[in-house]
């Protein structure tokens, strides 16, 4: 009659007493595991992936929503930010007198109007100082602020860019002279 692999590791001399000894004991530990819960090694090893899958979902579904948390709380840090700025470097609009001077200017499509002074509409015009809008109220900024606030509230800034006066080469209305006064 044949021998088992074990005895014949351990007549050969590759295996010693104690290794195969400690094997039998793993064995024996395995199997009455499985009588105890009822399942046989590869419904344990089942068991075991199947734990496996779902601690992984976990830690997916706990890791895209610490992502989602740490956006969350820089886009309110940039809101934080940006407001403080807005209150430290915030220019009065000097439209309330007689010399006010309404300006206008487009917030989604829409356009909104602020009194200012005749000097704050000709650097609002040059593009000196920007308009931003702060807690559901325009505020009056530099440009170098306005500049500074673009990356962290985009959709909030306006900034008036200068035009070029050169003339489009294909404009039929290039011929007529614009009045230097004309106001809208």
């Amino acid at each position: 009659m044949s021998k088992t692999l074990q005895e014949q590791l351990l007549q050969s001399g590759i295996a010693k007493p104690k290794q195969a000894k400690k094997a039998r004991r793993e064995k024996t530990r395995q199997a009455q595991a499985a009588r105890r819960d009822g399942k046989t090694p590869d419904e344990q090893a089942a068991l075991a992936r199947e734990i496996a899958a779902k601690d992984a979902g976990k830690r997916d579904y706990d890791r895209r929503l610490n992502e989602q948390r740490k956006a969350q709380r820089e886009a309110q840090e940039k809101q934080q930010m940006a407001a403080q700025i807005i209150d430290q470097n915030r220019i009065k609009a000097e439209g309330d007198g007689d010399n006010a001077v309404a300006y206008n200017y487009t917030v989604k499509g829409k356009i909104k109007r602020i009194m200012v002074s005749d000097a704050q509409r000709r650097s609002l015009a040059a593009g000196r100082m920007a308009i931003v809008r702060h807690r559901g109220n325009a505020a009056l900024v530099t440009a170098a602020i306005a500049e500074r606030l673009q990356p962290l509230i985009p959709e909030r800034v306006w900034l008036a860019t200068p035009e070029d006066d050169t003339p489009d080469p294909d404009d039929p209305y290039a011929a007529y002279q614009v009045p230097d006064d004309l106001m809208w």
